[in-house]
């Protein structure tokens, strides 16, 4: 049988910036915020500290409205067409 070319070895995920991108990445592909980390271990090494700081700094973000559901920062036009609706 033959095995893969990477033998099934992660990437580690332990830098804030690329932290911040994948779950942001995550985030637009519709993942919701309580399977991040399951979807992100998957894929890489997780530096679980670093991922729960990066979700509440990210939590703190949407509740104040500066960012949306997708992980986008809002403009001040889309925040003002959500009051609209």
């Amino acid at each position: 049988m033959l095995q893969s070319t990477d033998n099934g070895i992660k990437n580690r995920l332990t830098e804030p910036s690329a932290m911040i991108a994948e779950v942001k990445r995550l985030l637009t592909r519709g993942v919701a915020m309580d399977q991040i980390a399951l979807e992100l271990s998957k894929q890489f090494y997780i530096d679980i500290d670093l991922l729960n700081a990066v979700l509440r700094a990210m939590r703190k973000k949407m509740t104040s409205g500066k960012m949306d559901e997708n992980g986008k920062a809002q403009t001040s036009a889309s925040i003002g067409d959500k009051a609209a609706a």
